[in-house]
């Protein structure tokens, strides 16, 4: 019979194993992103890899929002059991496919893949491995350079690095054989990513302070920047009252932050002037609801959107 401590333990392990984004990284995974000449994984001729097997159910609102198949590639990969994910990439008879096996609670993709057609033919997959949104080695942009080459991005974490930001990228550049289409890694180099967190220290109370927007970064690399920063304002009061300026509208709500480098904000109640074409208004209006996270690096505030859809990136506004 087994001791107490022992049952302990063992609990212990199923949870950790039934929650599989709770205390790890993708571990031995990520070796090859460390090696400037990774190995080559990929094989021609080879099949489309089936989607892991799933334990549970997977959240319908979170399927519902998969891609629908467009093409025959698309269909093959279904067929392997992935869920499609944001758009296809396509240039010089290339495709790129991403494709879920399950998502986490925010609907980011977790066990994802990313598959690689040439004219037709599948060519190999881009990681050795499915991966996991928001951990260490997670695929973030594939670039098509040419017919023969393309180059991915991978987040690095480091243990001190919050979940939003990364503290590293490492970029690879792959080869794509035009005989017998095979997609191979061919180097790897690994740098600092500016919007990382490299403190450990936990991020000062926001209670009180005041900031304008420098940037917005989409998921897809996308850089969005304001005509004037001091149109786009937001304080944080205390119990938990907001004021905000979004260009031409000013507006009130609330703001609660519910544990470290947590952030939720309510329905903020806005004037309804008509701003400027190419404002950022109606962009932040529909997307102030899905921030969820945020950190402050060298004295900058960075929001972070549900599903890895980008980050808001404010200065601070100095009190006169």
């Amino acid at each position: 019979m087994r001791s107490p401590f022992a049952r302990v333990m063992a609990s212990l392990v199923a949870m950790l194993t039934c929650f599989p984004g709770i205390g790890r990284s993708q571990g031995r995974g990520t070796a090859w992103l460390d090696d400037p000449k990774p190995a080559a994984w990929n094989t021609p001729g080879q099949p489309i890899p089936s989607a892991p097997k799933i334990q549970g159910t997977v959240d319908a609102r979170c399927r519902d929002a998969a891609r629908p198949a467009q093409l025959a590639e698309d269909k093959q990969v279904r067929e392997r059991g992935w869920d499609l994910i944001g758009a296809f990439q396509g240039g010089w008879q290339t495709l790129v496919i991403r494709g879920t096996a399950r998502y986490d609670g925010m609907c980011r993709p977790n066990q994802y893949q990313d598959f690689v057609f040439v004219r037709g033919a599948f060519a190999g997959t881009l990681s050795p491995q499915p991966m996991d949104s928001r951990t260490d080695g997670a695929l973030s942009q594939v670039s098509l350079q040419s017919a023969t080459r393309l180059t991915v991005v991978y987040a690095r974490y480091v243990p001190a690095d919050a979940l939003c930001c990364p503290s590293k990228t490492t970029s690879v550049v792959f080869d794509v054989a035009s005989d017998e289409p095979a997609v191979r890694p061919v180097s790897a180099s690994t740098s600092n990513n500016s919007t990382g967190q490299t403190s450990a220290s936990p991020p000062p109370s926001l209670t009180g302070t005041s900031w304008r927007l420098v940037k917005f970064q989409g998921g897809d690399g996308k850089i969005l920047k304001p005509d004037d920063p001091s149109k786009y304002t937001i304080d944080l009061a205390t119990g938990g009252q907001l004021s905000a300026r979004v260009d031409c509208n000013r507006g009130r709500g609330t703001w609660k932050s519910t544990g470290s480098s947590q952030i939720a904000f309510g329905p903020m109640a806005l004037t309804r002037a008509q701003c400027a074409p190419g404002s950022l208004h109606d962009q932040i209006v529909k997307q102030w609801g899905n921030i969820r996270s945020y950190v402050i690096r060298d004295g900058h505030l960075f929001l972070s959107l549900m599903a890895d859809g980008g980050i808001y990136e404010f200065e601070p506004i100095e009190s006169k």
